[in-house]
Parts: structure tokens; C-alpha cells; sequence
């Protein structure tokens, strides 16, 4: 245990040291903001000059206002999720790299600090390096749609940035165990790739399951099978609470239209303990992954 956490001070340490991190993470401070204040620039010159009305519907400047600021949360969510990713990607690339590569890892071998040890330290440095940074952007990112004015979706955006956290571990992960068999640069854009596979498979399966591909038996069996060998992306209850005020003001302002559950139905429902549970075992096994490459690295 005591060398564990030696690593892992040793760890946290070194990465506060990156400048890839630093870079990231001020771009990510400093995009925040400015897009929020772009995004609310256009907001406000649009809904100064423009009332929409159409047949059965009318938005008036106050409505079209929110509306507005209800996307405006959604974009801010992407720019959070993009900036976690970039981050899984800086930590995973430099956390566990630069010791192996650098000799570094022979002489925390040579003292009493086991191979197992070491990647647990590891692992935990990086997780909590992820949680920290991504948790700042995430309150900024909260108190930029507070001070903009967007409204209070509840508990909902907190758990949006757990969830991209979240995510954001899986990729670095990856990333960490990847690193130790190759370049750090050839490991990111591997797990990119499979990142992006695995996003296009979670949503080919999700269209077959609503029917959308249709009765091919062979499809949706292959598909049911690929779904349960990738990652599934954890989703928060943000993206529905959204679509819902966004519904509630379509819904104020015209007569007729869809019902609540058909407006809603092509948005996501929050992740169920199944897809929690999927994600607690990928990370237990891509954490075996890494202390697997650790163990089969020669230092």
C-alpha cells in the first residue's frame, strides 16, 4: 500500500508537470468561456430583432430567448465532453509513457515497489488527475450557465459531467495500456479509431433496435454481439431534461404537433445500472490490461 501511494504522489506530481495538460486544460478554460460568450452575443442579437411565427405557432422574444439558451446548454455539454476526451487522451499518453521510456520505471523497480503496486498507482493518479481537471471545467462550464442566464436544469448537468468523466477514464485507459506496447502517439490514434468504432456501433444498434434497420436477423444478431464487446458510452439524464423544456416551450407556443413521447422518443434515456455495470467491468479490464503490459514490459 505504501508504495502504491508513493507512486501515486510521484505520479500526480509528474503530471502537473506536462505541458500537454496545462495546454489542454487552458484551452478548455479559455474555450469555455469564449464560446459561451459568443454563443450568448448571437443569442441575444437574434432574439432583440427576430419573433418567429408560422402557422398554429408563435414564439415571442422571451420564449425564443430560452429556446435559444436550452441549445446553448447542449453546445456548452459538447465543448465539456470534447475537452474530457482531449484530456483521457494527455494523461494517457504521459502517465505511464515516460517512466518506462525514460528509465524511470527501473528505479522505482529497484526498491520496494512491485509491478503491481506501480500500475495500481498509476491507474489511481490518472483517475484522480482526470476527476480533478475535468471536475474544474465542469464547474466553470456550470457557473458560465448560471452567470449567462440559461436556468437550472437540477442535478442533471452535474451528472452529465460524472458521466463524461466517466467515459473519459475508459479512453484513458485504453490509452495507458496501449502506451506500453507502442509509441504514445501511435497508442492515441488507436484507441481513437476504436473509440469511434465503438460510438458507431452503439448507435447502429440502438437504430436496429428501433427498427430503423430493419428485419435482418443475421444484422441484428452480429450487432447484438459487437455491442457487448465495445464500451458503451455512459449517458446522463441532461440530454432528456433538455429535449423536455425544449418540448415544453414547443408545445406552449402551437396547437397540435407531436405528443411528449414522440418528440422524445429519439433522445436517449439516462444509462440503467446494466450499462453501469458494463462500465465498471470494462474498466476492471482495461486496468488488467495495463498492469498486463506492465508486467510484460522489460525495465
Amino acid at each position: 500500500m505504501s508504495g502504491t501511494l508513493a507512486v501515486v504522489r510521484y505520479s500526480l506530481v509528474e503530471l502537473s508537470r506536462r505541458r500537454i495538460l496545462i495546454v489542454f486544460f487552458a484551452v478548455g478554460a479559455a474555450g469555455i468561456v469564449l464560446i459561451a460568450t459568443l454563443l450568448k452575443v448571437f443569442t441575444t442579437a437574434l432574439t432583440g430583432n427576430v419573433s418567429f411565427q408560422s402557422s398554429g405557432s408563435s414564439l415571442d422574444p422571451a420564449t425564443l430567448d430560452h429556446a435559444l439558451e436550452l441549445g446553448f446548454v447542449s453546445d456548452i455539454i459538447s465543448v465539456l465532453g470534447l475537452f474530457a476526451l482531449l484530456i483521457a487522451f494527455g494523461i494517457g499518453m504521459t502517465v505511464i509513457y515516460h517512466d518506462l521510456e525514460s528509465g524511470a520505471a527501473i528505479s522505482i523497480f529497484s526498491k520496494p515497489v512491485s509491478r503491481v503496486a506501480f500500475t495500481a498507482g498509476k491507474v489511481a493518479a490518472a483517475i484522480v488527475a482526470m476527476i480533478v481537471i475535468v471536475g474544474v471545467l465542469g464547474i466553470e462550464a456550470r457557473l458560465v450557465m448560471v452567470l449567462f442566464g440559461t436556468g437550472d436544469l437540477g442535478p442533471a448537468l452535474w451528472w452529465e459531467t460524472v458521466a463524461q468523466v466517466a467515459n473519459a477514464i475508459t479512453l484513458m485507459l485504453l490509452v495507458m495500456a496501449l502506451s506500453t506496447w507502442m509509441n504514445n502517439i501511435i497508442a492515441a490514434v488507436v484507441a481513437f479509431i476504436y473509440n469511434a468504432v465503438a460510438g458507431v456501433v452503439v448507435a447502429l444498434h440502438a437504430q436496429a433496435l428501433a427498427g430503423g434497420l430493419g428485419n435482418n436477423a443475421v444484422l441484428k444478431t452480429g450487432l447484438d454481439v459487437l455491442y457487448w464487446v465495445v464500451p458503451h458510452a455512459l449517458i446522463s439524464d441532461a440530454p432528456r431534461e433538455i429535449a423536455k423544456a425544449e418540448f415544453a416551450l414547443v408545445a406552449a407556443a402551437s396547437r397540435g404537433g407531436p405528443t411528449a413521447d414522440q418528440f422524445l422518443s429519439s433522445v436517449p434515456s439516462a444509462s440503467g445500472a446494466t450499462d453501469i455495470l458494463w462500465w465498471a467491468f470494462g474498466i476492471a479490464v482495461f486496468a488488467l490490461l495495463v498492469y498486463s503490459a506492465v508486467r510484460r514490459r522489460q525495465v
